[in-house]
């Protein structure tokens, strides 16, 4: 049985914005010749300084590389990946052309995303929110996904159900409390995947 849908919610970071240059992670993981899931480990102990408490990304990036490689060489060639990566960004102009349908179609559209409250001046400089109903920025209401709280919010916000709402992310750590709270999770690898998955919920594109 398809679930009754009334909203379509997604990240911004990663399926709204994609980069050409890959994940950051695993890229800077393998100049420190460290496990992945060691970087990823210690970073998660600090992100939350960035989503919650509007630090400075890139100095929460080096606090986690710093225990692994203390000198300036590796600092130096952090960085400079950090900077290829970020100038690699651009939008994903299909799918946001994918809202106007979506909301043509009578379904409320918004985005949820672990950021710093800088996210929402680049989201009006480009227009994005006028073709959403809302926009929820972990900085700005103090939690920030997967925890229930940041999904509530928006839940709000939308005036909907979380059973009544998809959200498409591109990092399973985001979705893994999905059944939990109660909310359809689609793990958002590429356009056509995703509008595959929506296809499973009566939603065509």
């Amino acid at each position: 049985m398809i679930p009754d849908i009334k909203a379509v919610c997604f990240d911004f970071g990663g399926v709204i914005e994609l980069y050409e240059y890959g994940k950051i992670l695993p890229k800077i993981a393998e100049l420190l010749n460290v496990p992945l899931a060691d970087f990823r480990a210690e970073y998660f102990k600090h992100n939350h300084l960035t989503n919650i408490g509007n630090q400075n990304w890139e100095e929460i990036i080096i606090k986690a590389v710093k225990t692994f490689s203390d000198n300036t060489e590796t600092e130096s060639a952090v960085r400079a990946l950090i900077h290829k990566w970020s100038t690699s960004k651009k939008l994903n102009t299909e799918l946001l052309s994918w809202f106007t349908v979506l909301k043509q179609q009578g379904f409320k559209v918004g985005i949820l995303s672990n950021n710093t409250s800088k996210l929402r001046q680049e989201i009006e400089a480009q227009g994005i929110h006028n073709l959403t109903d809302v926009i929820v920025i972990s900085s700005e209401i103090g939690f920030q996904k997967p925890h229930k709280e940041a999904f509530l919010h928006l839940f709000e916000k939308l005036n909907v159900l979380p059973q009544e709402t998809i959200f498409i992310d591109d990092a399973s750590k985001s979705l893994e409390k999905a059944a939990e709270i109660g909310y359809h999770p689609i793990l958002f690898q590429d356009n056509e995947q995703l509008k595959k998955d929506l296809q499973n919920f009566g939603i065509l594109l």
